[in-house]
């Protein structure tokens, strides 16, 4: 991206004068270029530091494969600023480097633990990301013991919802699932309660009888993406390689096409009568467009999927919540019984809405 595009993005957030700025750096891997990084943080602060009282708080995230990560990077990513790191590491070395290797062809397994380590060090907060595929879908047990010996701030296990999910392969994730929630359950009965999500996420579901809806599942409510050409987004994921118009919301030089929003919005909202009948959708994340355009390309439009993928997480929560209240574990209690759940800053807690119902001003 250039120089002048970044600048441009950030002085687009800043003009609405939000409470708080999160600045996500995303790609393809964002830390090959550690100096355009350097660069935008510069131009954050002081634009920031340049505004009137009370001025936003700052975040910033981070997602990266790991395996970049020197002392120029450290001082990047270190107090005091608030970074937030996502580490894609998909379980063990044999489960990892099936899919991620480097250039010649070496795993890459081994030196980003070597790097979770520094960044350990350097007191830079990470979250694990294991990708889920059908073939290491059956070996979640492992993927879940590998990250919780890890020691992150939190584990997610992501399902790639472009590969081709078939009625083994859910089967073998119903498998997984199920050895995942011993291994989470053992480490409750040890007094950790590292949050894994989405397991985590189900749960709370069930307690609230809600979802936490982040606002970038409004298209483009309070949050968007650039693409480096300047095309707007409403998200990340939905950049793809900035080849198709059909999910542009506008660009850094016209700024947000509110027309099109507002039709992106009326598509991605057909899902909701299609699942309307359904128990389990206060529960799911079949309203996710990002997830629509990764499974059939379409906004508004899901597969079966979706709904076996999203039943096999709720099951596979319910059993450990099922099994560790009835044996009155104390870690798991104190977490979900003894503590106030509050949505995250530009998130709601709330019911999906029922076909009719209004959208929430």
């Amino acid at each position: 991206m250039p120089a002048e595009f970044m600048r441009r993005s950030v002085d687009l957030a800043l003009a609405s004068r939000p409470a708080q700025l999160d600045v996500s750096f995303f790609g393809g891997e964002p830390l090959l270029h550690p100096g355009f990084i350097e660069e935008t943080l510069a131009h954050v602060e002081t634009a920031v530091h340049a505004l009137p009282e009370p001025r936003p708080r700052v975040r910033y995230v981070m997602n990266t494969n790991g395996t970049l990560v020197d002392d120029r990077v450290l001082a990047l990513l270190a107090p005091p600023r608030d970074f937030t790191v996502y580490v894609s590491l998909d379980g063990p070395a044999a489960v990892h480097d099936a899919h991620r290797v480097d250039e010649n062809g070496q795993g890459s397994f081994a030196g980003i633990v070597a790097n979770l380590e520094r960044l350990r060090q350097a007191v830079v907060a990470f979250r694990l990301v294991a990708v889920v595929r059908p073939d290491t879908a059956p070996r979640l047990g492992e993927v879940v013991r590998t990250l919780l010996d890890l020691q992150p701030a939190q584990a997610t296990l992501t399902p790639d919802f472009r590969a081709p999910w078939t009625e083994e392969s859910i089967a073998g994730l119903r498998t997984g699932l199920h050895d995942a929630g011993e291994v989470w359950m053992e480490a409750f009965r040890g007094g950790r309660a590292l949050p894994l999500e989405p397991l985590r996420g189900k749960i709370l579901t069930h307690l609230k009888e809600g979802i936490p809806c982040p606002e970038r599942c409004t298209l483009a409510g309070r949050a968007f993406a650039v693409a480096p050409t300047g095309r707007l987004y409403p998200c990340a994921q939905m950049i793809g390689e900035d080849r198709d118009d059909e999910l542009v919301i506008g660009t850094l030089d016209s700024g947000f096409d509110s027309k099109r929003l507002a039709e992106l919005q009326q598509a991605k909202d057909r899902v909701e009568e299609t699942c309307a009948p359904c128990a389990l959708r206060d529960r799911c994340q079949s309203h996710c467009g990002c997830r629509h355009v990764a499974l059939t390309g379409e906004l508004g439009r899901i597969n079966q999927a979706l709904c076996e993928i999203e039943e096999s997480f709720i099951l596979a929560a319910d059993e450990v919540a099922r099994v560790l209240t009835a044996e009155r574990c104390p870690a798991f209690i104190d977490t979900y019984y003894r503590k106030q759940y509050r949505p995250a800053a530009g998130s709601v807690l709330t019911r999906l809405r029922r076909p009719g119902e209004p959208r929430p001003g």
